[in-house]
């Protein structure tokens, strides 16, 4: 992220660099990826994922996809 808030634009909470887990039900399969790197509200548990680290979680879910994956659990760390 080029500009990372240091405080929730939510709760007011501080946001700190750490990991979260995403999960997407594409209705053929779902695919959960560990370890993802982004940023945390530390009051309310708000994340958000950097735009560079969203285009390795899309590649991902395309791949499942085109492999007609039920269930697809990788890690990014």
């Amino acid at each position: 992220m080029k500009h990372i808030p240091s405080q929730c634009p939510l709760c007011g909470g501080k946001v700190e660099a750490g990991t979260t887990t995403f999960t997407v039900d594409m209705k053929t399969g779902v695919v959960v990826v560990r370890n993802v790197p982004a940023y945390l509200c530390n009051q309310c548990g708000e994340d958000w994922i950097d735009n560079s680290v969203s285009l390795e979680l899309v590649k991902i879910a395309d791949r499942a996809k085109k492999q007609n994956t039920q269930l697809e659990m990788v890690s990014m760390g």
